[in-house]
């Protein structure tokens, strides 16, 4: 997994968060980079508990060698 790969060895800022979204099977169908997670807990804060959850670069990196396994 290319990107996986890439994104263990780069280096990203501390605020930098991921979303993922996920298939009906649970497996990863997309990852998207958040670059101002504050603008984004703003703007999706009438969402409540149905806001998707942002993930550092350690979560994100589980989440896809879970998924890795899974495939």
């Amino acid at each position: 997994m290319g990107f996986l790969k890439h994104l263990k060895s780069s280096n990203h800022e501390d605020n930098t968060r991921w979303i993922v979204k996920f298939n009906k099977k649970g497996i990863v169908r997309e990852v998207k980079q958040i670059y101002n997670p504050s603008e984004y807990y703003a703007f999706n804060k009438h969402k409540g508990e149905n806001a998707r959850p942002l993930h550092n670069k350690n979560v994100l990196i589980k989440i896809l060698e879970e998924d890795l396994t899974k495939r």
